[in-house]
């Protein structure tokens, strides 16, 4: 009956751990979607502001520009989704490596259960040399459960900075919209005198000053994004092996440890 509860007490302590490690799952691939999807909102909304400034400034009524702003918005946030695509999938992986790190861990942890439950028995019936076995084991057990506890740490390191790093490869490809609005005039004589070079001037230099370089930038970005997406790959594949190689330099320390 003891050895029953004792059981039913380990389930539920593995059950918890568990729930503890979904909940903390959930919580990091919350902070990382929270973080990209206010950073692409704050993206568009400067671009958008940006446009509707600038167009004030130069006289233009932005119904004429609809057509020509909805294409550069779209592909604005083409570009945006691209890399935020690629982090969603290093971070999924890393999520993925995280899991299985888990799992072997708890794999370990019940091995030692088992280990623990045998070398009672054993030392029960006065079985030395069985004892000696599953001591040996239970030893490799905490061994391996504890490499797991670097990796372990290691991924939730890599997950936590995953939102930050996403964070700051957006903001260094797609620069403060903000910076870009013309400065306005002050003075009533100063508003009253752009207003009549609007009339001759406004389009034109709307165009240049205005649609012109955020179409270059757009140009310069896309001929970027391969190697941004590439190395955003590399990083993944890089993240992939490392976890791989810990995990098999763990297993191989269990199995000389047996």
């Amino acid at each position: 009956m003891k050895k029953s509860n004792e059981n039913v007490q380990w389930i539920e302590k593995l059950s918890e751990l568990n729930d503890l490690e979904i909940t903390k799952s959930k919580l990091l691939t919350a902070i990382f979607m929270k973080t990209v999807q206010r950073v692409m909102d704050r993206k568009m909304q400067a671009l958008e502001a940006n446009f509707e400034e600038q167009a004030e400034f130069y006289g233009q009524d932005l119904s004429d520009y609809q057509e020509i702003y909805d294409e550069i918005r779209a592909k604005y946030e083409e570009q945006l989704t691209q890399i935020i695509n690629q982090y969603n999938q290093l971070f999924m992986n890393m999520q993925l490596e995280l899991q299985e790190a888990e799992c072997n861990q708890k794999i370990a942890i019940t091995n030692f259960k088992k280990s623990s439950d045998i070398k009672t028995e054993a030392k029960g019936v006065s079985k030395k040399e069985l004892v000696k076995e599953y001591q040996k084991k239970m030893l490799a057990c905490l061994q391996k459960k504890d490499n797991y506890d670097v990796i372990i740490e290691e991924c939730e390191k890599e997950l936590t900075q995953c939102a930050s790093q996403a964070e700051r490869k957006l903001n260094s490809l797609f620069g403060d919209k903000g910076s870009q609005v013309s400065l306005r005039e002050e003075g009533m004589f100063a508003k009253f005198l752009n207003k009549i070079k609007n009339i001759f001037t406004g389009k034109t230099k709307f165009h240049t000053y205005c649609i012109e370089p955020i179409n270059v930038e757009l140009e310069m970005r896309e001929n970027k994004l391969p190697d941004v997406m590439k190395n955003i790959y590399q990083e993944m594949i890089y993240f992939v092996a490392k976890m791989r190689q810990a995990k098999d330099e763990t297993n191989a320390i269990f199995e000389n440890m047996k």
